[in-house]
């Protein structure tokens, strides 16, 4: 939906939908968990653990990086394309704001997008095929903001559970370690044969 400060709306802005897009749909947290990521996973936590790092940065690095590529929506695409609509809302006289509406249509990623746009305040949402809002921006208010989704969540909490457990598990092994030399010391005294 377009819509300058002055309360006017205009229709639900969507985009096409492409093959990209339908597969993207299908990202999940669940999907997103493959046996190769959760070994990163607990390889990270064993290091950091040795380190006494609790989530170290390259494990955030990672696990983030992980998640865009196989559970968020692109963001990007619709961002630049608002954005660019949202200048050519700012160049035109006021009746130019239909033809952003006709500019927004041919957004990538199968969304749709609300903007409110005036010369002094320009905001927009971005809307993720299944209705969940990705993005928000606001001129006034610095700018775009990435909202994260219920499947972003979920992987959030599903890594850090696996991270939490392995990092419990290494640092218990790393006292056992400690503790085993100790125990050796004391009963090769008690063994003592000297005459």
């Amino acid at each position: 939906m377009v819509s300058p400060l002055s309360n006017r709306t205009g229709t639900p802005v969507k985009w096409g939908q492409s093959p990209k897009t339908q597969k993207a749909e299908k990202r999940t947290a669940k999907n997103a968990m493959t046996d190769g990521f959760i070994a990163r996973i607990k390889a990270y936590a064993k290091e950091d653990a040795k380190q006494g790092i609790y989530m170290s940065p390259e494990f955030n690095q990672m696990r983030i990086a992980h998640m865009k590529q196989s559970v968020s929506p692109d963001r990007d695409g619709p961002k630049a394309e608002v954005m660019s609509a949202i200048q050519a809302a700012l160049k035109e006289p006021h009746p130019m704001l239909q033809a952003v509406e006709k500019l927004l249509e041919k957004l990538s990623g199968g969304g749709s997008a609300n903007l409110k746009i005036s010369s002094i305040h320009q905001a927009a949402e971005i809307y993720a095929p299944n209705g969940e809002n990705i993005a928000s921006y606001n001129s006034l208010g610095g700018g775009w903001t990435d909202i994260q989704t219920k499947e972003e969540h979920k992987f959030y909490s599903e890594t850090a559970f696996v991270y939490l457990q392995a990092f419990r598990e290494a640092r218990a092994e790393m006292k056992a370690a400690a503790e085993v030399p100790a125990a050796e010391s004391a009963s090769e005294a008690s063994f003592d044969t000297r005459v």
